[in-house]
C-alpha cells in the first residue's frame, strides 16, 4: 500500500509538471490511454470472451464521474499545493459513506455519520472558510472527491453481476474515449519529454491500482487502510523538493481530523464483519 499511494503521488507529480504546456483535458486523456495501453496484456491474456457485460450503459455512466473525477483532481493540482489537494482529497471515505446509506442501502449506523462528520470538520480546519479565501482549486478537490465515491459506489454495484477484470477493462476504455472529446478542442502537440512522462504516468498509475488491490487482498482492511494516508507525507516531500511548496500547519491539523475518522470508521466496520461472520457460523 505505501508503494501504491507512492506511485499515485508520483503520477500527481508529473500531472503538475506536464501542465505547464498542455491543457488538462489531454493530459487527462494522455494518461488513460497509456493506462489502456498498460492493462491490454493483461487483458488479452484471459482472451475477450471474459469481458461479456449487461450493464454497459451503467459503465458509461460510470465512465462519465470517473472522467469527471480525474479531470477535478487533475486541474486541482495546477491550482494548489499537491499536500493540501492531497489532504482535502481524504474526504472521499466520507462521501461514498454517505452514498452507500442513500443508494446501497447499507446501514445507517451512528458510527457512520459520525466519521462523517470528523470528515467535514477536517476539510472545514483545512480551507478555512471565511478566515482565507476558498479558490476555484480548493472547491475542485471536494467536487472530485464527490464524483469518485460515485464511481466507488458503482463499482461497488457492477461487482454484484461483472468480474474485476471486465470493470477494469471497460474503465480504460471507456475513460479514453471519453477523455479524448473534450481534449480535442484544446489540443496541443505534446513534446516527447511531455509524452514519456504522461507514459509513466499511465505506467504508475496501472501499478499502483495492481498494487492496492494486492494489499487488500493479502492483508487485512484496518490493518492496510491506514497506510493509504502515507500519500499526505509523499506529496509533502514531493511538493517541497520539486515545488518549494510547503504545507501550512491547517493542512496537517485537518488531515489529522480526517484520518482518525477514516481509521476509527474501517475499525468499527471491521469488528460489526468479524461479529456478523461469527453469529451466523
Amino acid at each position: 500500500m505505501v508503494l501504491s499511494v507512492a506511485l499515485l503521488a508520483g503520477v500527481d507529480t508529473f500531472v503538475k509538471v506536464v501542465a505547464k504546456d498542455l491543457h488538462t483535458f489531454e493530459i487527462v486523456f494522455f494518461r488513460n490511454f497509456f493506462g489502456a495501453i498498460f492493462l491490454l496484456p493483461f487483458v488479452l491474456r484471459p482472451g475477450f470472451h471474459q469481458l461479456r457485460t449487461k450493464r454497459i450503459g451503467f459503465h458509461a455512466m460510470r465512465g462519465v464521474l470517473h472522467v469527471i473525477a480525474m479531470s477535478s483532481w487533475f486541474f486541482a493540482l495546477t491550482l494548489i499545493p499537491i499536500a493540501e489537494a492531497t489532504a482535502l482529497s481524504f474526504i472521499l471515505p466520507m462521501w461514498a459513506s454517505i452514498g452507500a446509506i442513500i443508494f446501497l442501502g447499507e446501514p445507517n449506523r451512528l458510527s457512520r455519520w459520525l466519521s462523517i462528520a470528523l470528515g467535514i470538520i477536517g476539510m472545514l480546519i483545512i480551507i478555512r472558510p471565511g478566515i482565507v479565501p476558498i479558490t476555484i482549486g480548493v472547491l475542485l478537490v471536494p467536487l472530485s472527491s464527490l464524483a469518485a465515491a460515485g464511481v466507488k459506489i458503482m463499482t461497488k454495484s457492477l461487482a454484484r453481476t461483472d468480474t474485476p477484470l471486465t470493470i477494469i477493462a471497460y474503465m480504460s476504455v471507456i475513460l479514453t474515449l471519453f477523455s479524448f472529446i473534450p481534449a480535442i478542442f484544446v489540443w496541443k502537440t505534446p513534446s516527447l519529454a511531455a509524452l514519456g512522462m504522461m507514459a509513466l504516468m499511465g505506467a504508475f498509475g496501472t501499478l499502483a491500482h495492481y498494487f492496492m488491490t494486492a494489499a487488500y487482498r493479502d492483508g487485512e482492511l484496518t490493518a492496510v487502510e491506514p497506510f493509504t494516508y502515507v500519500r499526505l507525507i509523499w506529496a509533502a516531500i514531493i511538493g517541497y523538493v520539486f515545488f518549494s511548496e510547503a504545507p501550512v500547519l491547517w493542512t496537517w491539523a485537518g488531515s489529522a481530523v480526517i484520518v482518525a475518522g477514516a481509521i476509527y470508521l474501517a475499525r468499527i466496520e471491521a469488528m460489526q464483519s468479524r461479529a456478523a461472520r461469527a453469529a451466523a457460523s
